[in-house]
């Protein structure tokens, strides 16, 4: 018969006891059969799509969020409980399992009716929460939960789909859902092996362990062979002598051009900054529970394998042996090979010492091969604590797994990530944390305090530039950081630390809480570097603030992508993206990967104005880095550089030259008389805290008293010395005059040992030139570059380093009359091109266009205008003035040449030629 156009009303329920819950889902259908015999009758089983789960609670109607009417109740069972009807959950199947299901509805116990009025044998029971089917590639926790939980790839497309083949069975008590696994597998989302002394290797299939005894042995072999190879290496690279040998020659010196290229670049500081951020950035997945797109998914998970520190999980992975013994492995492994590193060298250093008859302590080798080793240690517990501390804090992460239906009490069973043989909150899981503790103490904490430690026992040295054995051996801390932030390497350590491991103390259930941390750590920071700039290089400040603030936006990136993916799996991809605004995760991801490449531009950019305005600064600067020199001095001493004098002809050309110095070079301290001198009489103790002395040599010099009181105290005390002499022939005379003038038992010490020896001109050009001389000096002198035999140097912008040429050819002009001229020429030509600068030496200007001179040089000395080529010369000079050619004027100023003050050409120039 044709069903009725109004469905009967349901028979009243019973009173509630109490106020229902708000998020119950009920249904109740009515008789789908017209007004026959039974239209009467309540419907009391669920339908297909929903499952049956009883309660002590009653519910009335409610209306769903599109607006259509949550129908209500079942009936009462025999205890009392109602009996309700739930959406079946996403990833679960709860259709029927009999046939006649979709056909019948359960009227009694012992009866159904179908369409047709038949009666069935057998009454159909509703599917229940435990009989729940669940899909493949999803797993749950327990049989009471309606949580479908999607088994992890792994890293591998459709190994989740693989190990988890879902279906009804939950599996016997006590395997935890091992029912909705693959044979092979077990275990939460089935990421264990059911065959014994087997591991996950692929994401999909089993793999036999290694015997622990062999694991071992290869990890060991592996530790020993890679510090046999470095220390070989390390061996080869100090033989200077093999650079030209056939073979090995080339490698050494290509070895030696790349450590060059890695100075000249400031190339560790740039690596420190861009490890740091890799060591953050991809631990996002197994920290911080990221969920990006599929394939941004894959490539960060491979990159983090690649970054990530766990030679354990290659040897002895989980389900292949405890994990503290994993944990043990990990954390003293690196701290066996340093010992092993250690003793090696104390044997060699006492073997030397044995083979060379000297006779010294044990105690003063193990001092010297822990400062030869301190380098290596630091830059080992740089790359490794991070990693190692985040495996050590991931002891407290436990992957949570609902046990419970979401309208109770939410109850939960966790399982170790690293480890799902560990249920968290158990005593083997206590063990493991008690272990962890101490191993915190021995790597987080003990990292930071060693820095700690270090940077305080250098930061006295460090601020007086005194560099001591310690600042050397520990320069990997700080010499890439500005004098006063010296220390910043702990705070940086602090962060990376907090970042990748310490933020696993907030539970996994409030795992986007570690986004909301790391966001508020990462802004902080970028705005204190930004304001600090404790770096010295341009280049590494501009970098490091660049890539904390691309950091910043990954993680935004990462939480907003994570946000996405939890609000999609609760309520769909629609209520997502109301939410959020996204239409997808890959939407979301797409505008970070845009920010990240915007702000990398900017930044570029940035970096490019930074280097170019860097670039015109007049410092001095070291060749080999482009970077200014680190000025030092040696214990107990104050100046750099004691600048000694007389002061009728050099006081001037001394003001000068310090003033110079402290523009170029700041921070260097250069005694000067008339600026530090308190006790004439104490001259000699200024000397003796002095670092380099300079001679300024001047007219009457080496008559002075206390100018031979300065000298005999630099040359008694052993000081390395600067000779600087006066350019102007007035005030300082030739160089074998000023030797003459110097006592006899003094000029050897001061002519004859090869001291640095410049002259000072009065054109700011040539200055520059001795200014470099004397920086070079003393710079060779100091702490810093004492093993240095030459330090090349530069300023930008200097004449030394412009690259030279005519913008039009030019033909110049000499005349054979003019005594010398052809010497300056001859060195012209050798800096032009020919084609560029023509040289006509000939009596008379010539008059053929091609040849047709532009200028005409005229060379100037003590003999330019005597004699009758003087006569001849003064004639050509009158007719090139006449014939307004463009004269370039050079004057001599070598007295081997017949150099002579420019105020002795107003005294030989003829007077017309002057006017």
């Amino acid at each position: 018969p044709p069903p009725p156009s109004q469905p009967p009303s349901p028979p009243p329920l019973p009173p509630p006891p109490s106020s229902p819950p708000s998020s119950l889902h009920q249904y109740r259908c009515p008789h789908p059969f017209g007004d026959g015999a039974d239209s009467d009758k309540t419907c009391d089983s669920c339908t297909d799509g929903y499952y049956e789960r009883r309660s002590s609670d009653d519910a009335r109607a409610r209306d769903q969020p599109d607006g259509t009417e949550k129908i209500e109740a079942l009936e009462r069972d025999a205890d009392g409980r109602y009996a309700y009807c739930y959406p079946c959950p996403p990833h679960a199947n709860c259709t029927a399992r009999d046939a006649a299901r979709g056909a019948g509805r359960r009227l009694h116990e012992d009866s159904v009716v179908t369409g047709c009025g038949e009666k069935l044998a057998e009454p159909i029971v509703s599917v229940t929460l435990s009989t729940i089917s669940v899909a493949r590639g999803y797993w749950r926790a327990s049989a009471d939960t309606d949580q479908m939980i999607k088994c992890d790839d792994r890293g591998y497309v459709g190994s989740g789909e693989a190990r988890c083949i879902g279906g009804e069975d939950f599996g016997p008590n006590g395997t935890i859902g091992s029912g909705y696994c693959d044979s092979n597998f077990r275990g939460p989302e089935c990421q264990l092996c059911s065959a014994a002394n087997h591991h996950l290797a692929d994401g999909s299939s089993c793999e036999k362990c290694w015997e622990p005894g062999e694991a071992v042995g290869i990890v060991a072999a592996i530790a020993v062979a890679i510090c046999v190879a470095f220390g070989l290496l390390a061996w080869v690279y100090t033989k200077q002598s093999w650079r030209n040998r056939r073979g090995v020659g080339p490698p050494l010196q290509l070895a030696d051009r790349v450590a060059a290229w890695c100075v000249s670049t400031g190339l560790k500081p740039k690596l420190k900054i861009l490890l740091g951020f890799f060591q953050v950035c991809f631990v996002l997945s197994t920290t911080y529970s990221a969920r990006l797109p599929k394939d941004s998914q894959k490539a960060f998970d491979k990159l983090s394998e690649a970054i990530a520190i766990d030679w354990t999980a290659v040897f002895l992975p989980p389900g292949c042996t405890d994990f503290k013994v994993r944990l043990i492995i990990l954390a003293t492994l690196p701290i066996l090979i340093i010992a092993l590193l250690m003793l090696v060298g104390i044997g060699i250093r006492l073997k030397h010492w044995h083979a060379t008859s000297e006779r010294r302590r044990v105690s003063d080798a193990i001092r010297r091969v822990v400062l030869d080793l301190t380098p290596l240690i630091l830059i080992l517990v740089f790359i490794l604590v991070p990693s190692i501390s985040a495996f050590i804090f991931r002891s407290w992460s436990c992957k949570a797994y609902v046990v419970s239906h979401s309208e109770e009490s939410w109850k939960y069973v966790s399982f170790l990530k690293l480890d799902a043989n560990v249920q968290c909150e158990t005593s083997q899981h206590t063990d493991i944390k008690i272990l962890a503790a101490f191993l915190l103490i021995l790597w987080p904490v003990g990292s930071l305090v060693l820095f700690t430690l270090l940077a305080v026992a250098c930061f006295k040295a460090l601020q007086r530039k005194m560099p001591t054995a310690l600042t050397r051996a520990t320069a990997f801390l700080h010499t890439e950081y500005k004098t006063r932030w010296c220390w910043w390497e702990v705070l940086e350590l602090l962060r990376k630390i907090v970042l990748v491991g310490m933020i696993l103390v907030i539970p996994e259930r409030r795992s986007f809480l570690r986004f909301v941390v790391a966001t508020l750590i990462c802004s902080v920071y970028v705005v204190v570097l930004a304001v600090v700039k404790p770096y010295k290089r341009i280049e590494d400040h501009v970098l490091a603030v660049g890539t904390n603030l691309v950091l910043l936006l990954v993680i935004l990136g990462a939480s907003w992508t994570t946000l996405f993916e939890s609000i999609k799996e609760d309520v769909g991809a629609d209520q997502a993206e109301r939410f959020l605004g996204w239409p997808n995760s890959e939407a979301a991801f797409g505008v970070t990967i845009f920010l990240v490449v915007g702000a990398l531009v900017v930044f570029l950019y940035g970096a490019l104005l930074a280097a170019r305005r860097l670039a015109k600064i007049h410092k001095i600067r070291l060749v080999s880095t482009s970077q200014p020199p680190e000025l030092t001095l040696a214990r107990g001493l104050t100046w750099h550089l004691f600048n000694s004098h007389i002061w009728s002809t050099g006081q001037d050309a001394a003001a000068v030259i310090k003033n110079e110095l402290q523009h170029l070079l700041p921070g260097i301290k250069i005694f000067l008389d008339v600026d530090d001198l308190d006790n004439i009489g104490a001259l000699e103790e200024y000397i003796s805290r002095s670092q380099t002395i300079l001679f300024f040599l001047s007219k009457g010099y080496f008559g002075s008293h206390n100018c031979l009181r300065e000298v005999r105290a630099s040359l008694d005390q052993k000081k390395p010395l600067v000779l600087v002499q006066e350019g102007n022939l007035e005030k300082g005379g030739t160089l074998a005059a000023l030797r003459a003038e110097c006592p006899g038992h003094l000029r050897e010490a001061i002519f004859d040992k090869g001291w640095s020896l410049t002259t000072w001109h009065r054109i700011e050009a040539f200055q520059l030139v001795s200014l470099k001389v004397i920086t070079e000096a003393l710079l060779l002198c100091s702490p810093a570059y004492e093993d240095e035999t030459a330090l090349p140097l530069y300023v930008p912008g200097e004449a030394q380093r412009e690259h030279l040429g005519f913008l039009q050819p030019v033909v110049l002009w000499v005349s054979p009359s003019n005594s010398g001229a052809v010497y300056l020429v001859n060195e012209l030509k050798s800096k032009f091109a020919a084609d560029t600068l023509t040289v006509v030496v000939e009596d008379e200007a010539p008059t053929q266009e091609s040849r047709k001179p532009t200028h005409m040089l005229l060379y100037l000395n003590a003999n330019t205008w005597s004699g009758e080529r003087g006569v001849r010369l003064a004639e050509q000079v009158k007719q090139a003035r006449a014939d307004k050619l463009t004269i370039v004027m050079a004057h001599e100023n070598d007295p081997t040449r017949n150099g002579c003050a420019f105020d002795c050409m107003f005294q030989t120039t003829p007077q017309e030629l002057i006017a």
